[in-house]
Formats: C-alpha cells, sequence, structure tokens
C-alpha cells in the first residue's frame, strides 16, 4: 500500500510534465506504440470500451475516433484526469473519467464491456495477477483486450531502489530475474528543466509472468508484438533508434475473453 500511495503521489506530481513529454513529436506512444497498437484492435464502432490507466487520456481520444459507443478511461491519479477532463471539455468528447485503481477495475465497472486498452500500466501494479483477473471479469464473454506493457527486457534495466539515492549510469544494466522494486528519474522530468528531478518506482514482470498471469485468469492470447522503432529514427535520430532496435520498449499483447 505505501508503494501504491508513493506512484499515486508521483503521478498527481508530474502530471503536466507527462503530458508536454507525450505530445512531443518525439513521442515514443506516438512513433512505436500507436501505430502497432492500431493494427491489432478489433471493431470498436458502436461498442462499449475501457482504458486503463488513462493517464491524460491520450490513448483515450485515439480510441474515441473510432467511433464507441461508450468510452471510460480509468485512472489513480487526480491529477492526470484533471488534465484528460480538460481536454475532453475542448474537444466535446463523450468520454468519463474515473479515479481509481487500475487493478481492482471491476470494482467501478457495472456492466460488462466489449474492449479493455491499456498502455503502460502493469509495470506500476504489483499484483498483476488481480490486474488480469479483474480485467477479464470485466469484459464481455467474447470481448477483447489489447494491453501495450514496458518490455519485460527493458524493465529488467531499471535500476534497483536505494531509499532516495538516485542512480548512477551504471545501475541501468539488464537484471532480467531480480524482482525488487525499481527507482529512477522519469525522461519527462530528466528531459525538462522546467521539473526538479525526483525518483519514481515501478515493479519488473517477467515475461512468464504475464503469460501466466494472463493464462491464470481464463484469458486467450491472440497476437503478441514487439514493435520497432520508426524508420525514418535511423537516419534523424540514430542513437536512439540503436538503442531501441537493442532493448524493445513495448510488448503488445492482444487477448480474449472466450465466448460462453
Amino acid at each position: 500500500m505505501k508503494n501504491n500511495d508513493s506512484i499515486k503521489k508521483d503521478w498527481n506530481s508530474m502530471a503536466e510534465a507527462y503530458e508536454t513529454f507525450n505530445n512531443s513529436e518525439d513521442s515514443y506512444s506516438y512513433n512505436i506504440e500507436w501505430p502497432c497498437v492500431k493494427q491489432l484492435l478489433p471493431e470498436l464502432g458502436k461498442k462499449t470500451v475501457v482504458d486503463l490507466g488513462c493517464g491524460t487520456g491520450i490513448f483515450t481520444f485515439l480510441l474515441e475516433g473510432f467511433a464507441p459507443e461508450q468510452i471510460i478511461g480509468i485512472d489513480m491519479s487526480e491529477e492526470m484526469l484533471n488534465i484528460a477532463k480538460v481536454k475532453a471539455s475542448k474537444m466535446s468528447s463523450k468520454a468519463e473519467f474515473i479515479c481509481y485503481d487500475a487493478s481492482k477495475c471491476k470494482e467501478v465497472i457495472r456492466m460488462p464491456v466489449d474492449f479493455i486498452f491499456s498502455s503502460t500500466t502493469s509495470h506500476y501494479i504489483n499484483n498483476i495477477g488481480e490486474l488480469f483477473k479483474n480485467v477479464a471479469a470485466s469484459l464481455k464473454n467474447g470481448g477483447e483486450c489489447v494491453f501495450s506493457i514496458i518490455h519485460p527486457l527493458y524493465s529488467a534495466m531499471y535500476p534497483i531502489e536505494h531509499g532516495d539515492t538516485f542512480p548512477d549510469d551504471e545501475e541501468w544494466r539488464v537484471r532480467y530475474l531480480d524482482k525488487s522494486v525499481r527507482a529512477y528519474v522519469q525522461p519527462w522530468l530528466e528531459y525538462n528543466d522546467d521539473y526538479e528531478d525526483h525518483l519514481s518506482i515501478s515493479y519488473h514482470h517477467t515475461f512468464s509472468d504475464y503469460i501466466n498471469a494472463i493464462i491464470d485468469a481464463g484469458l486467450l492470447i491472440e497476437e503478441i508484438r514487439e514493435p520497432m522503432p520508426p524508420e525514418e529514427w535511423k537516419t534523424m535520430q540514430p542513437d536512439r533508434y540503436d538503442s531501441f532496435m537493442e532493448t524493445p520498449v513495448y510488448m503488445i499483447i492482444k487477448m480474449k475473453k472466450p465466448a460462453a
């Protein structure tokens, strides 16, 4: 619970920095993640959709472009949701936003939905078994979900938490089977001089952790993808391109709840 409160406080404090970072032309979300996610989406027209861990609504509004009947964003950070609500008002969006722990989503999703999406939320949740069981319980029979997660190889590089000590460069190395809490400076703080750096914490889950949690929840895996950085980065941002080719940032999993 202490870590959960810390994560919530952390996201409240850096909501504006996150929004600025992810709306830049170099955004990982727009350049690597979203092009792959779009290819995995089912038909969303007139469907009920949930964006789990929606943050400032970046993907909520992208999904709304596919004309669902209803779309709900769930996030534990009030400040992130405040930004999402302001954007929704300006866009005349019909999206609804609920402040709640994503891992316990069944408690606020009253009626089963057709589709659940989640972007880079699961590594802030310690018990992903509970998460996927709640996701399964929130889906209609035959409903689908797409989870974009920080690739287990990438999260394995995050530095181990050592109190308030900031990690040095040598701490960024792979410790794949080490499940210790991770602590590091988020890029939207590190590369933004308007905000003071501080440590964020998250969890590292292995590939087998994810697969077993999904199986235990009774969900069927339909497809797994590991998206590449855009080809134009090879010349425009060669260092970043090479880095993401060596260690993928995202793993995107499409799942389905069996029909009755």
